[in-house]
């Protein structure tokens, strides 16, 4: 393999105890029952498990961000290293400080830093692995772009697959599976508005497919990570057979490779 509406489920949960939900670290600021699954914790980052639905930042038409999520949940208003759109889930990674924050900002600007992505798509790839080079719209402007990618898996019309930034646009990887014709399931902002509405009816396939799954990080020695299968993924693979050798039963990504 390669080498926005609110998240409304989140302001309806009530903090657990400390007890219930414990701090990933003792030296972590105190902790009110997170709702925010943790990857890894220290004095100076933290790194969540993002839920689709949940804005990255606050903005017009968002009622919690994870800023707000992370104050409440963590006790301290976090700097934003990198961003994930909202209905994108998975690894996302926060700092504590300032200092941290450029610190940080500096290896993912450097490419230092590794993010893996997985989708589900209309079609299958062809080639099955490659890498996308077409330009992308960004803010108005046509801005070069390049996605590594492989085929992972495919079953009932659809594929499982698996990318890697070459460079940061916005939307890049959704534009590029959507102008090579494998548009993301549920993409209604550049997929395919019938298939998506076949989809849902066929499959309940509401939510985009995309999450960030995998993060290295070449700090604290190197930190390695990998976030949790988000449920609609797993459900879609019961429903379809895709990917039924990579996601098990409790949803936890096994196999595969990067």
């Amino acid at each position: 393999m390669i080498k926005d509406t609110a998240w409304d489920g989140y302001a309806q949960i009530k903090a657990a105890s400390p007890e219930q939900a414990p701090c990933a670290q003792a030296s972590q600021p105190v902790c009110y029952g997170a709702v925010i699954a943790t990857l890894y914790a220290d004095d100076h980052i933290l790194i969540i498990d993002k839920p689709s639905g949940l804005a990255a930042q606050p903005g017009e038409g968002v009622r919690i961000s994870v800023v707000e999520a992370v104050e409440r949940d963590f006790g301290f208003r976090p700097f934003l290293v990198h961003r994930l759109d909202r209905e994108t889930a998975g690894c996302l990674v926060v700092a504590r400080s300032a200092a941290a924050a450029a610190t940080l900002s500096m290896l993912i600007a450097e490419r230092q830093a590794r993010k893996l992505y997985r989708a589900i798509v209309f079609g299958v790839p062809e080639p099955p692995s490659g890498v996308l080079r077409d330009a992308v719209r960004s803010k108005g402007h046509d801005i070069s772009a390049d996605t590594a990618y492989g085929l992972l898996d495919s079953a009932s019309g659809f594929s499982l697959l698996e990318a890697e930034l070459g460079s940061g646009r916005t939307h890049q990887i959704r534009q590029h599976f959507a102008g090579a014709g494998w548009p993301i399931v549920a993409d209604d902002r550049h997929g395919d508005f019938k298939r998506n509405k076949a989809a849902s009816k066929d499959y309940g396939a509401k939510r985009l497919f995309l999450y960030a799954w995998r993060l290295y990080l070449p700090y604290a020695g190197g930190i390695e990570l990998t976030a949790s299968v988000p449920p609609h993924f797993a459900e879609f693979s019961k429903r379809t057979g895709l990917g039924s050798g990579l996601i098990s039963d409790a949803g936890v990504l096994s196999g595969g490779g990067s």
